[in-house]
């Protein structure tokens, strides 16, 4: 199957197979003894130079009537304001329209990228905090809990019934804290197998 068509095909490429010459050929006498041109004489352009003085050519080029047209109708022109709280140009300029101008980027206490970085600053100070005095004589308990507490006091409360305080004082934790997670049912635990079904 097939082997009639190869061997068709075979042949066909041994026949189209391009053949190079045995020998090198005979160079052309036409290429080998072409002269260059003789040299003439250099001609440069005359360069236009710089001058002091304002002749006619400046005067015709400054007297275009659509440029200068376009130029009136323009008039004069105000930069562009930079819009960044670094940038000095706003303070420099003073509001000649007596519209209020819309402020572009809010300021660094409004702004809430910043807020989130700083309540961020904030709580891991106070987590830092917590950490060191845990183990001290007058450490309150804990009020930043990790997954495992949270779990532990969700079980507590919602499977065996314990009171809030009873779960605080059996967990080490700040009094007030079971109650931040919200009455039963709010939050709960949830296992992987029967959130899946399975």
């Amino acid at each position: 199957m097939g082997s009639f068509s190869s061997k068709a095909a075979k042949t066909a490429a041994g026949a189209a197979q391009r053949q190079f010459p045995k020998t090198a050929s005979p160079p052309n006498p036409a290429s080998t003894s072409m002269v260059p041109p003789p040299p003439g004489p250099t001609v440069y352009p005359k360069q236009p130079h710089a001058n002091s003085v304002r002749d006619d050519t400046i005067n015709r080029d400054a007297a275009d009537p659509d440029f200068a047209r376009s130029l009136r109708s323009l008039g004069p022109v105000t930069p562009s304001p930079t819009f960044s709280n670094s940038s000095v140009f706003n303070s420099a300029q003073q509001n000649t329209s007596g519209y209020p101008q819309p402020q572009m980027f809010p300021s660094a206490a409004t702004n809430p990228a910043l807020q989130i970085l700083d309540a961020r600053n904030r709580l891991t100070d106070a987590a830092e905090a917590e950490f060191s005095e845990m183990g001290r004589r007058g450490f309150q308990g804990k009020q930043f809990l990790d997954v495992v507490l949270i779990r532990q006091a969700l079980m507590m409360r919602d499977e065996k019934g314990m009171a809030d305080t009873e779960i605080e004082k059996t967990l080490g934790l700040k009094n007030g804290v079971v109650a931040r997670l919200g009455r039963k049912g709010t939050v709960g635990d949830v296992s992987v197998e029967g959130a899946l079904g399975g």
